[in-house]
């Protein structure tokens, strides 16, 4: 199956403070788009950052496209700017932290996909 998607198109899901954020699922098997991963975009908010967290169903691939901050993956902390990839194995427990004053926007590639849980509960954030 061939997926052409526009971000800008795609409507982003507001996560609350203190872990603001917007994340925009752009394939998923939710979607439509594909069966065989997730991948969405997440835009943290100048000086914010994730909770610290482990995905259960997934490892997660990140490449940061803009903003610099840490990612502390297992309690080990690792420099975050524009061009630099991320790979979190599956349970791994990691927090992504935006320590400037520009969003930070980062890719986001779950294989295999999220489970549509998952996906479900970010949407109820909104609600």
């Amino acid at each position: 199956m061939v997926s052409v998607v526009q971000a800008w198109k795609v409507k982003g899901i507001k996560v609350p403070k203190p872990h603001e954020r917007v994340l925009k699922v752009l394939m998923a098997p939710e979607v439509g788009s594909t069966k065989d991963f997730t991948m969405l975009i997440s835009l943290i908010s100048p000086e914010s950052e994730t909770n610290y967290h482990a995905h259960d169903g997934s490892g997660e691939v990140m490449y940061v496209l803009s903003g610099r901050g840490e990612c502390i993956i297992e309690g080990k902390t690792h420099g975050l700017e524009p061009d630099t990839a991320v790979y979190v194995p599956l349970g791994v427990r990691h927090q992504i932290k935006n320590a400037s004053d520009e969003c930070m926007k980062i890719i986001c590639v779950f294989v295999p996909p999220l489970v549509s849980r998952y996906v479900e509960d970010i949407e109820k954030i909104n609600r």
